[in-house]
């Protein structure tokens, strides 16, 4: 394995770990919701009648679940899904013993509540099971100063020109990209989104059209993997951009380009 390719790989792994806590940040509005549904509930309860250690036990969970949210906003990473679990699984282990203190006390039981409870103990344990897996996925994970760096470089990625900036490509496919060539490797960069990708020469390929219309837009296609993207218009310093960094970094023998051409 090349050094190229395992700093490509860790630069990969970077960009997922780095969505993963920006799901994590975005899912905490869930913890809220969940939150609101718990003192609703909680408020039910007054109204038929419900002591106060019912009432206790349902705000230390209304709490816990606040906390979670705010942990995964300030904090957002693998372990969010961790304290997600233990929350539900808390909730679970609530309406379910409620349940069985009532076949307890010979009171008929609720089969909504009891669904309910079985239901949320099993999105306990589903998170449970994305929570190891993400801990083999991840067994070594990129540093808060890693997602700060990378975080930086897709802003100015994002804000790059090719007309100023040789190593910029602009790609507005579907998805719009924005590129920057560094070395071997390619940094796409999702325009209206934080999607983030990591190239080498061997994993993708411009084609433009060979008819100079004079407007110095011409059709091309980008294919990743040999697979094309819908057809879009790339300017000449585009193009001349990534035909300086492609006679530098050939396409390997073993995977020659392709000879079609877009439209």
């Amino acid at each position: 394995m090349s050094d190229d390719f395992a700093m490509r790989a860790r630069l990969q792994q970077v960009a997922a770990y780095r969505e993963l806590c920006r799901g994590v940040r975005r899912s905490g509005r869930g913890n809220v919701t969940f939150a609101l549904l718990m003192l609703f509930l909680a408020y039910l309860a007054y109204q038929n009648g419900a002591g106060g250690p019912q009432l206790i036990i349902l705000g230390i969970l209304v709490v816990g679940e606040l906390l979670a949210g705010l942990f995964k906003w300030l904090v957002p990473s693998a372990e969010g899904l961790l304290l997600d679990a233990l929350v539900i699984l808390a909730f679970a282990a609530y309406n379910l013993g409620l349940q069985y203190l009532r076949f307890r006390k010979g009171i008929p039981l609720d089969p909504v509540i009891i669904l309910i409870g079985l239901f949320l103990l099993m999105g306990a344990i589903e998170r449970f099971k994305s929570y190891g897996r993400l801990r083999m996925l991840f067994a070594e994970r990129p540093s808060s100063e890693h997602i700060a760096w990378f975080n930086e470089l897709a802003s100015e990625i994002r804000a790059s020109d090719p007309d100023t900036d040789e190593l910029a490509l602009d790609l507005p496919t579907k998805p719009h990209w924005k590129v920057k060539l560094l070395g071997t490797t390619a940094f796409f960069v999702g325009v209206r989104d934080e999607s983030v990708w990591i190239a080498g020469p061997e994993d993708f390929e411009l084609l433009r059209e060979k008819t100079d219309h004079g407007t110095k837009q011409r059709k091309a296609i980008l294919r990743i993997h040999s697979v094309p993207y819908p057809e879009f218009s790339i300017t000449d310093t585009t193009w001349a951009n990534y035909q300086k960094w492609r006679a530098v970094n050939p396409f390997p023998q073993s995977l020659p380009p392709s000879t079609g051409k877009p439209g």
